[in-house]
């Protein structure tokens, strides 16, 4: 199969222009790009581990640390569990700021999807769906 456009640019161009559209916004919530992400993931996955957090967000293991750190220093995020285990999840705080953040990011992306017909986005996201399980295969 031959490829006509680098598989890499499409990625990488979305994500920094999401990043570069996001990040102001985020800032004025208190939080960075980063700090955001990790708020979806534990707002989706309740009770998640710094392994699981590592996972599911394809990031090293400190990296998760020292945000879950910094997002509990902020009063978004509580550990609650006892002892060096963590079982992630938002306070109410968070739940507010996280909230603000998805609807940041829904703008962004309504904005950069709003020239693709309905059945242009459904193709893409049954593509975006396939690639992703094929990673997550390969990761297994």
């Amino acid at each position: 199969m031959e490829i006509t456009v680098n598989p890499s640019c499409g990625p990488r161009m979305i994500k920094t222009y999401l990043d570069r559209v996001t990040a102001g916004r985020f800032q004025e919530l208190g939080v960075t790009v980063a700090e955001a992400q990790f708020l979806g993931a534990i707002h989706h996955h309740e009770g998640a581990t710094l392994k699981e957090l590592s996972e599911l967000l394809s990031v090293d293991k400190s990296h998760v640390t020292r945000t879950v750190t910094d997002l509990i220093e902020k009063g978004l995020v509580e550990n609650t569990a006892s002892g060096h285990a963590y079982s992630l999840r938002l306070t109410e705080e968070g739940e507010r700021t996280g909230a603000k953040v998805k609807g940041i990011v829904d703008e962004a992306w309504a904005h950069l999807l709003e020239d693709l017909t309905s059945e242009e986005r459904d193709a893409m996201d049954s593509i975006i769906r396939k690639i992703s399980q094929k990673i997550r295969e390969a990761q297994a």
